[in-house]
């Protein structure tokens, strides 16, 4: 290879150098932006072994291990318990399962989470001792009531509705017993409390139990809709005769009762891949619908206490994008995790390879450029009145500039530059070679000095 061509492919290099800068610059920048890959593990808390949030997220795992994901479930003590496990940062709960109407308080606790979904509505069932018609809270003031174990949902709940509905008071006489789930059902039965509240959808084992129990009624709500407009996150819902058990006809008459909705909250951190796999698998699970609601009307955004994230709303309302329908979990994450980078290096890299062939024509025009400058001084030289020897060394400068003129390939559209310099270069070197026949000076042979 000549050292000619060699200088020609070098100009190549030096641009293809100054593109690939450029992009390792923008990926570099952009890099900054990509999301990490989606967690090998996820946990979520739920709530006693036997009830139905612990279900229900052992569906979702199922889920979850066929996208390649672990979905650790961990039980709780309900609701209170899985508020306390999100906002602590070193308890390793990214998601959980909880009652409506459970949600801290305080602001600050609230602004680190989301919801989700709703997933499905869970009446408020209050069970009591005594004769039949009893319609109203109120009517419980002076009895022994079970209101859940702390920590879970009910008890708040209970207490708020107890509250709201005159049975408790420093003159009511009512006593509270810090009792819930099959306790709270056998000391029902046995007597030794004379009302319970729980908080369970309609599948709970016990609810036929409890209504075949002699002397054991379930209260139905005259105030339902009031309830409901008081408390948002409440929903009026009826249970019609034989929803539990049509053989025995359980219940049997209308139920109206009032019932919060089982919601999945979130850090706000949470990985977008697991939201989407979250969403997908209470779409899954829930929209066939129950006792209470009709196929497609959960999951849902509604019934919430906390902001929805945007991505999980979406899903609800739309559906999974395109890339998840059409590829695997992995995949459509791989891609979406990449779709911020790839973007950004598509806008930048094609005017990049755009603008490559005019910075070539560019360094070609500035090497012709950089001749003339060697051309121009060896013109003002001639000006004034050199001697022999200058003259030869100009002569032999021009030479090695036509020389290095000759090997060098040049764009058409840069051609009639090039023919021009070579022919002030030839006009220069008639010019010196004329001043040294003036000078009386024998033509010597020009060496030219190759590299």
């Amino acid at each position: 290879m000549s050292p000619r061509t060699l200088m020609s492919r070098l100009d190549m290099v030096r641009v293809a150098a100054l593109v690939a800068v450029v992009f390792a610059v923008v990926v570099a920048v952009t890099w900054q932006f990509v999301e990490p890959a989606p967690p090998r593990k996820v946990v979520i808390a739920t709530g006693s072994a036997s009830g139905m949030y612990h279900a229900v997220a052992q569906q979702y795992a199922e889920h979850f291990a066929a996208a390649g994901i672990e979905l650790v479930v961990r039980e709780t003590a309900g609701s209170l318990e899985n508020y306390a496990l999100l906002g602590d940062p070193d308890s390793g709960v990214d998601v959980a399962i909880v009652q409506g109407g459970t949600a801290p308080v305080d602001k600050e606790r609230r602004r680190g989470l989301v919801s989700l979904a709703s997933l499905y509505l869970e009446p408020v069932w209050v069970f009591y001792r005594g004769e039949p018609g009893l319609g109203r809270i109120d009517q419980l003031a002076g009895k022994r009531i079970a209101v859940g174990a702390e920590g879970s949902g009910v008890r708040p709940l209970a207490l708020e509705l107890l509250k709201a509905g005159g049975a408790l008071g420093e003159k009511s006489g009512t006593t509270l017993v810090d009792m819930g789930g099959d306790k709270a059902v056998a000391a029902l039965r046995e007597g030794s409390v004379d009302a319970a509240l729980f908080v369970v959808g309609p599948t709970a084992h016990f609810l036929t139990e409890l209504l075949a129990t002699p002397g054991v009624r379930l209260m139905s709500f005259e105030q339902a809709h009031s309830y409901a407009r008081r408390f948002r996150y409440l929903s009026p819902v009826t249970l019609h005769p034989g929803s539990l058990d049509l053989a025995h006809n359980l219940p049997e008459r209308d139920v109206r009762m009032v019932a919060p909705a089982a919601v999945l909250v979130a850090r706000k951190n949470v990985h977008p891949a697991v939201v989407a796999l979250l969403a997908e698998a209470a779409v899954q699970i829930h929209r066939g619908g129950d006792l209470l609601s009709e196929p497609g009307t959960f999951p849902n955004d509604t019934l919430t206490e906390l902001p929805v994230n945007e991505q999980s709303r979406y899903y609800l309302t739309h559906g999974p994008d395109f890339l998840r329908r059409v590829l695997p979990f992995w995949l459509a994450a791989l891609i979406n995790r990449f779709v911020v980078l790839l973007v950004p290096l598509f806008v930048v890299l094609v005017p990049l390879l755009r603008l490559t062939p005019p910075v070539y024509r560019w360094s070609i025009r500035s090497r012709i450029y950089r001749w003339y400058a060697r051309l121009r001084v060896i013109d003002e030289r001639l000006r004034g009145v050199p001697d022999p020897e200058q003259v030869r060394k100009d002569l032999q400068l021009l030479e090695q500039l036509d020389h290095e003129i000759g090997g060098v390939k040049v764009p058409l559209s840069y051609m009639d530059e090039f023919y021009d310099l070579r022919l002030h270069v030839d006009y220069i070197r008639n010019r010196l070679e004329e001043r040294l026949s003036a000078q009386g000076t024998p033509l010597a042979p020009v060496e030219v000095k190759h590299g």
